[in-house]
């Protein structure tokens, strides 16, 4: 009947499902046990009873048993291992200090395996002052870097030392950190020249090789509970896996067999083939490819001298890890830094060499620095290939096919055209995704130059050329990849940089346990190892030519942000551009002098390969763009002296192998003009003469093609000549019959182009107008200028203008306009006479600046009556066009 009750059969007699609960049980509280798992390998006040405890067996520093002496090197001087340690050292003990910034120290240690543990599986020695070492041996071969902080303190000592007799090395000890010599945490504030680092550890050390297997286990299954999703299964797994290998270690008391018991628990997770480079032999297919990179900034927040030490230390670690982990391949780049590898430390240089016959150690990128693309020109880029391509051919057997520069400020529109010329066809970066305003769409794509030649470029979607090889790493390679349509592999590119160390052997077990999860568990993309940053590239390339059509970007990839490097240091910038120009007009005449009936003279190459070496050095993206610290500029300066010295010392002898002599005191001698550029010039030329040019200052004309010209002095007549007078106080009128002047309180308030028939000038526009604003950008001092430094606009007052030149050939006047008590301007308005009805006339303006100001951005507006939506701009080789408005894409 409806509604009635189901009639239920009693239960069997015989069941044994209990009646009740033996306790109560409650609902797991997930968020309760994911906290948990950060004690167990958590410092602090449960460190003696977790997994920290176990990571070491013993550990001896006593004075049997290690001791310890140095020798302080004075001054900063670096001095080689020979030098240094023909030095009489003096005793020394763990707690002293060492300073100041930029020293070095050298150390002996004299080191006796305690009998004790002379039988343990693994005895490392662990260094820590904070900062950065290299340990040597006695005979004097460096052997690897140290970096100090807790990371890279540790050395495997040999199996022989085990004997119980003494045994001998050293470590030299530089006094800056991995970033330098910051007096805090702030990296990019100037050095701390008083900085001072205390030995904190000097030890022999039995490492537990178990627990620490372990601790990498629990890292990436920990990682796995807190990052996948919440809700997923996955994540519910690792918690589930993470916390009984807790209660495994809690049970057996922390015990070498519960060690192995929380490990083997640990593989029903990430599979049991962790503990090799087996693990990435699968057959399930991987689609992030991870390559190791140390990338070092050839300088920044330290000089030149500190960067070859740097050089050491990391390719040797490097070399270390190759022999431990066959699976590591490491892409290195800067032929300028292999070079200072072979001059100051062959040894290394040599065992670099034999890992990149193997295979493992790969040049990479072709240039002599990662330079800046924007502000080199483009003879310079041409250089940077041409050195980078030569030396890597000469060295290691063959060139580069893939352009790396992760790290410089933007890049030219010409780079791909420039790249193929070179036999380049990759490219790889990841700095557009520090973009502050427009998200860059693509990942994987297409990039074309002015002349339609392309590269294949590769953005790294984890964003950044140091991963950690986190978890966290491998799922962004995936959601942050924005061209999954076309192709959905990427490169990883791991290891400690900016600085230097490169990758460690922790990423490296990282890496093999993230594999082994993804093939036991799936989720978290499948990561490979053992290939090269070509290989990559070479798929992409198939691809491409198998029909995958790849987005393309034509024209520069413009670097939304680090806009200032553009006027930061305009000494050194100045010095560059003066250094192209030299350079390329020494090349010129050299060249034809070579060609010249006149016996005795040759090319001068060594000579102008080094010059050009110094040059693509300074172009580096940290020194020219103007980020580095001082003393990089000290170093920088010290090199161009010697650039314009011998350029100066080869130009003069190639004029006179060409019958020119500058300083000829011979009576008769006729004035000529050398006209090096590929186009005809009619110019007026001050020539100064004496022991004091200003009071011995005439004039010149030349007009003619390349090459020699007579030329006519004071006497000559001028089509149009200069004129200059004041029409009222304070107003100055200058004409040459092609543009008419007038400069009003030190700025021009009318340009008039006589032949246009109109006003150059936007109304109201004053040209020269001096403003200063306010600079203070959300970070980066010597790189930022934000767009909310324009609300602080200010007009500079000007002073008294009066006329300084007054002549048929040139015209001019001189106002100085003072900033504060401590800065001022002295800015020159020159006219010159129109020699030629086909030349151009313009309007020269000269400033000297004495400033002294902080966080002040002075610039000099030019307002002229033109309006359009696009601004052209030269760039190497070409002519670009840029938005004048701030319409989005």
């Amino acid at each position: 009947m409806g509604g009635e009750a189901p009639h239920l059969a009693p239960a069997p007699a015989t069941s044994s499902l209990p009646r009740l609960a033996e306790r109560p049980v409650g609902q797991r509280i997930t968020k309760i046990y994911t906290d948990r798992l950060k004690q167990f390998t958590a410092t602090g006040q449960y460190e003696g009873q977790n997994l920290v405890s176990k990571y070491y067996e013993a550990v001896n520093s006593d004075e049997d048993h290690v001791k310890l002496s140095v020798y302080s090197v004075p001054g900063q001087e670096r001095p080689p291992f020979d030098e240094a340690t023909s030095h009489e050292f003096r005793p020394t003990h763990i707690g002293e200090s060492f300073g100041p910034a930029w020293s070095t120290h050298w150390f002996r240690i004299q080191l006796t395996v305690p009998e004790d543990m002379r039988k343990k599986e693994r005895l490392e020695f662990h260094w820590d002052a904070n900062n950065e070492g290299l340990v040597w041996t006695d005979d004097g071969r460096p052997l690897q870097g140290l970096t100090g902080g807790g990371e890279r303190v540790e050395w495997i000592i040999p199996d022989e030392w085990r004997d119980g007799k003494e045994h001998t090395f050293y470590i030299e000890m530089a006094c800056n950190g991995m970033f330098g010599n910051a007096p805090g945490g702030d990296s990019i504030q100037p050095p701390d020249p008083d900085k001072s680092y205390t030995l904190s550890k000097a030890q022999i050390t039995a490492v537990n090789l178990a627990a620490r297997a372990l601790y990498y286990d629990f890292w990436i299954i920990g990682d796995a509970a807190r990052e996948f999703p919440a809700d997923s299964w996955e994540a519910h797994e690792a918690n589930m896996t993470g916390n009984a290998m807790i209660d495994a270690f809690i049970a057996g008391d922390g015990s070498h067999e519960s060690i192995e018991e929380a490990r083997n628990i640990a593989k029903k997770y990430l599979g049991d083939k962790v503990d090799s480079a087996q693990v990435y032999e699968s057959d399930t297919g991987p689609f992030v490819f991870a390559i190791g990179h140390c990338h070092i900034d050839t300088c920044w927040l330290w000089p030149w001298a500190e960067t070859k030490r740097k050089v050491a230390r990391s390719w040797s670690n490097q070399c270390d890890l190759m022999d431990r982990y066959p699976e590591h391949r490491f892409a290195c780049s800067q032929a300028q830094q292999f070079k200072w590898l072979k001059e100051y430390y062959p040894t290394v240089f040599d065992r670099v060499k034999r890992w990149v016959k193997k295979g493992n150690f790969q040049p990479i990128g072709g240039s002599w620095v990662e330079h800046d693309t924007n502000m080199p020109s483009g003879e310079s880029l041409v250089r940077q290939f041409l050195y980078g391509q030569r030396f890597f051919e000469s060295h290691f057997g063959k060139r580069s096919t893939t352009f790396w520069l992760p790290d410089t400020f933007g890049y030219s529109t010409q780079i791909p055209q420039i790249c193929r010329l070179a036999g380049m066809s990759r490219f790889f970066t990841q700095k557009l995704s520090w973009n502050n305003i427009n998200n860059f769409p693509h990942t994987t794509f297409q990039w074309v130059s002015l002349d339609g030649s392309q590269v294949m470029c590769h953005m790294a979607p984890a964003e950044t050329y140091t991963a950690e090889a986190h978890f966290g790493d491998l799922k962004r390679s995936v959601t942050q990849h924005k061209s999954m349509d076309k192709d959905k592999s990427s490169l990883l590119v791991f290891g400690k940089g900016d600085g230097g160390g490169g990758p460690t052997f922790e990423h490296l077990e990282k890496l093999r346990r993230c594999r082994g999860l993804s093939d036991k568990v799936g989720s978290l993309p499948r990561v490979k190892m053992g290939e090269s940053v070509d290989d990559f590239f070479a798929r992409l390339e198939e691809n491409a030519a198998n029909g995958t059509e790849f987005a393309t970007w034509y024209g520069e990839l413009y670097f939304e942000l680090h806009r200032g490097t553009y006027t930061t240091q305009a000494n050194n910038k100045r010095n560059n551009r003066k250094a192209e120009f030299l350079l390329r007009e020494l090349e010129h005449l050299a060249a034809v002098a070579s060609l010249y009936e006149k016996k005795g003279y040759s090319y001068p190459k060594q000579e102008i390969d080094e010059m050009w070496e110094g040059v693509l050095l300074c172009q580096f993206h940290d020194c020219l763009p103007g980020s580095s610290i001082e003393m990089c500029y000290d170093d920088s300066d010290k090199l161009y002296a010697e650039i314009f010295k011998t350029g100066e010392k080869l130009r003069k002898q190639a004029l006179g192998a060409l019958g020119v002599d500058r300083d000829s005191d011979k009576g008769g001698k006729q004035l000529v003009a050398l006209n090096t550029l590929p186009w005809p010039r009619s110019e007026v030329v001050r020539i100064s003469d004496g022991a004091n040019p200003a009071d011995n200052a005439y004039y010149a004309c030349f007009n003619g093609t390349t090459g020699l010209m007579p030329c006519m002095t004071s006497d000559f007549e001028t089509r149009n000549a200069a004129k200059i007078a004041e029409t009222k106080p304070g107003v100055f009128s200058l004409e040459n019959g092609k543009l008419k002047v007038e400069v009003q309180d030190g700025v021009i308030t009318s340009l008039f182009d006589v032949n246009a028939k109109r006003e150059v000038l936007a109304k109201d526009g004053k040209a020269g107008q001096l403003v200063i604003f306010d600079d203070k950008p959300l970070y980066w001092q010597a790189w930022d200028v934000e767009v909310f430094h324009l609300e602080s606009r200010k007009e500079l007052p000007r002073g008294k203008t009066v006329i300084a030149e007054n002549s048929p050939y040139r015209v001019s006047v001189v106002t100085e306009t003072r900033i504060s008590d401590k800065s001022w301007v002295k800015t020159t308005i020159s006219l010159s006479a129109s020699v030629s009805d086909n030349e151009s006339s313009y309007v020269e303006f000269e400033s000297e600046v004495e400033w002294q100001e902080t966080m002040k951005f002075l610039k000099v507006e030019f307002p002229v009556d033109v309006t359009n939506a696009e601004a052209s701009y030269e760039t190497q080789y070409g002519i670009v066009r840029r938005p004048t408005h701030y319409n989005t894409r």
